[in-house]
């Protein structure tokens, strides 16, 4: 993966605002009580610096997870995700699923984007072990500027129980008396073994185009459709079209 694409995403991320000491305090101090105790230990919490793109705080669970240290979080800042990420997973995250939701939440007004939530899928590695962990990150702004942009971001990482072959991203935004998605995409690392052909069939499949309708829209047979699927599900070891979003 080129080195350019995180350093994009940071940039885009990146705020020109520093946030108050003493702000910065409370919540350096709610997030060591919260993320050390019980349950919340053996899940990852961080809290980062929009500013600085540092990590304010992280917990001992970080260790378990990445077999990085706290410290080797704080020393690297968010370019530890080349480190704990996956590279192909890494690739598409930064390329696509985080410039999307980046430029989605920047239309959203400053009331919209105190109530948002992000959800991203990704497998993380262990530097030691090598071994590769199903990862759902749940993340929201929680400091913003005089001006409504983001200054402070926090986060928990836990195992998914739900494995996918790739990335998704998802923005929710809070509501009295649920969460509503306002944007949710799913990218696989497996679509690199299709052709142009079967990456624009595999889409209109998601999309919930039927194979006729899918014939029509590329003017091709019903026999080369089925061809064509038949050979997407073999590459992708899927057996059915709802495993495309997996």
């Amino acid at each position: 993966m080129k080195k350019t694409s995180l350093a994009k995403h940071i940039k885009e991320l990146q705020s020109k605002s520093i946030v108050d000491i003493n702000e910065l305090n409370e919540y350096l101090k709610k997030f060591k009580d919260s993320g050390n105790v019980g349950i919340n230990s053996n899940l990852i919490f961080y809290l980062l610096n929009l500013n600085t793109m540092r990590y304010e705080h992280i917990n001992n669970a970080c260790h378990s997870f990445t077999g990085l240290h706290p410290k080797d979080f704080y020393e690297l800042g968010i370019n530890v995700l080349s480190k704990i990420i996956i590279k192909e997973d890494l690739k598409l995250l930064s390329e696509s699923i985080f410039p999307k939701m980046n430029n989605f939440t920047k239309k959203l007004s400053s009331e919209e984007k105190s109530k948002i939530v992000f959800e991203v899928y990704y497998k993380m590695k262990n530097v030691n072990t090598g071994e590769k962990i199903q990862i759902v990150e749940f993340s929201s702004y929680c400091k913003y500027d005089n001006n409504g942009n983001p200054i402070l971001s926090s986060g928990v990482c836990c195992e998914s129980s739900k494995v996918i072959k790739g990335v998704r991203g998802i923005v929710r935004i809070r509501e009295e008396d649920n969460q509503r998605v306002l944007f949710d995409e799913s990218l696989s690392n497996l679509t690199n073994k299709l052709t142009k052909t079967e990456n624009g069939i595999s889409k209109l499949l998601k999309k919930g185009f039927s194979r006729k309708e899918i014939s029509i829209h590329n003017s091709i047979s019903i026999h080369t459709v089925n061809t064509h699927i038949k050979n997407i599900y073999k590459k992708l070891g899927i057996n059915k079209v709802s495993e495309l979003n997996n």
